[in-house]
């Protein structure tokens, strides 16, 4: 390798890179990605990652009770209630919005 250049991989099985912006789902077919940069001692370099393969909730499995299932043909947490890779995160702009139907009926 050398410096500054980009590397791609494809993710092992049931590992996917994440949208990483709401709904959070796994990209079908994306690879992961680093960089390696040179340190500050201008010897050594290490990797930036910039796209990190992680677990289907296959293998990591959902948060808060939610349910792991295909979506769009991809394992995906089906997150009622909750966003995140994982459902790990209460929706709380989805629970305002239930909120005014609670009250008026």
């Amino acid at each position: 390798m050398e410096i500054n250049e980009t590397s791609y991989s494809d993710c092992s099985p049931n590992y996917y890179v994440f949208d990483n912006a709401p709904s959070y789902l796994p990209i079908p077919n994306e690879k992961g990605e680093a960089i390696c940069l040179l340190n500050d001692d201008n010897i050594t370099a290490d990797w930036n990652v910039v796209k990190s393969c992680e677990p289907s909730c296959f293998i990591r499995e959902c948060d808060n009770g939610q349910n792991c299932g295909l979506k769009n043909g991809i394992l995906s947490c089906i997150c009622g209630g909750y966003i995140g890779k994982y459902c790990e995160t209460i929706d709380i702009a989805g629970i305002f919005f239930l909120f005014p139907f609670f009250f008026f009926f």
